[in-house]
């Protein structure tokens, strides 16, 4: 059965990695006033089914992946309010395998290129404000974490509003 809700599936850092990108993501939020959320890379987002058949989906696809390197690259922005600030993932086989694989399981069809990012801020920022905070921040990333799991989460409102609803472990 269908849902207007929404929901989006996240793969996300743990341990040290993650609480150093959260303290970037908290010092921007609190400096510009936007928004603060967990780090997180979006594999597949606006899903809207049912909440258990997304659960039973989320795990089957997590049954169908072994734990995988992301790995973080150069900084870049977009005109986009959940796009303002980002670090660009390198496509990897294991991630572009985990992406077609949800897009099948879940029934989507790939409408446009796959840019996977981890966002850094939310916000309508002007592009010079984006390029002054890159100028301190730097641009060059080059950080690697394991994911050995997926986060489902629902995507309905404010990301203060966001819910975690569901974690998947990759098969081993």
């Amino acid at each position: 059965m269908a849902s207007s809700e929404k929901y989006s599936l996240w793969l996300r850092p743990f341990g040290d990695i993650a609480f150093s990108i959260q303290q970037r993501i908290n010092k921007l939020s609190n400096k510009y006033g936007t928004p603060s959320f967990e780090p997180h890379v979006t594999l597949l987002s606006g899903l809207r089914y049912g909440e258990t058949e997304l659960i039973q989906l989320t795990e089957t696809l997590a049954g169908a992946l072994s734990p995988f390197d992301l790995l973080l690259t150069k900084a870049g922005y977009r005109d986009k309010f959940y796009q303002s600030l980002f670090v660009h993932i390198k496509k990897s086989d294991k991630l572009i395998n985990a992406y077609e694989t949800a897009l099948q399981l879940f029934g989507y069809e790939e409408d446009e290129e796959y840019i996977p990012h981890l966002s850094l801020m939310y916000g309508d920022i002007s592009q010079e404000e984006k390029e002054r905070i890159l100028s301190v921040m730097g641009r060059e990333f080059h950080i690697r974490f394991e994911v050995h799991s997926l986060l489902l989460v629902k995507t309905e409102g404010k990301p203060h509003e966001w819910e975690k609803i569901h974690l998947a472990e990759f098969k081993s």
